[in-house]
């Protein structure tokens, strides 16, 4: 997996002395030089073909999802519910875009989860600010809600 936007070399290693080359890469765009350099700006599984040409004939080959370029990720949760009366049992809900791979909730009672979604139990009356870091291959982020949940005695 590369991170957005990615530089991709391709390499024509045909047999038979093509003269002609015509590489489509997935993502709307073509190229009739024989070893492209393509630049993939948005996230997404990308097939390339390339088909080659001589005084023989031609010949196409496609590499289905051969490039596959990530988006970094952007937080986001929802919570259920985020008021009432102590021990309070809280569902946290991933919302995060971009695929996460990893999850690093802060609870702000000093207890903290790995998990993707969870419940967790406010024990003590008080007001809780909840912190969500996401991460994969191209990199992290963190949604902070201050304030979100109200615990009360």
């Amino acid at each position: 997996m590369e991170t957005e936007p990615v530089i991709v070399s391709f390499t024509d290693k045909s047999t038979g002395t093509p003269t002609k080359w015509k590489w489509t890469f997935g993502d709307g765009t073509t190229s009739v030089q024989q070893n492209p350099i393509h630049k993939y700006s948005k996230a997404g599984k990308y097939t390339v073909t390339i088909t080659v040409t001589n005084a023989a004939g031609s010949n196409t080959v496609t590499k289905t999802g051969y490039i596959q370029v990530t988006a970094k990720p952007v937080a986001a949760f929802s919570a259920s519910p985020t008021s009432g009366k102590a021990p309070l049992n809280v569902k946290f809900t991933d919302k995060s875009t971009g695929t996460p791979t990893k999850w690093q909730w802060n609870f702000g009672d000093g207890t903290t989860s790995t998990k993707q979604n969870i419940t967790h139990k406010y024990s003590k009356a008080g007001t809780y600010t909840v912190k969500l870091t996401v991460t994969n291959a191209a990199g992290s982020n963190t949604k902070t809600v201050s304030g979100y949940i109200t615990v009360k005695k």
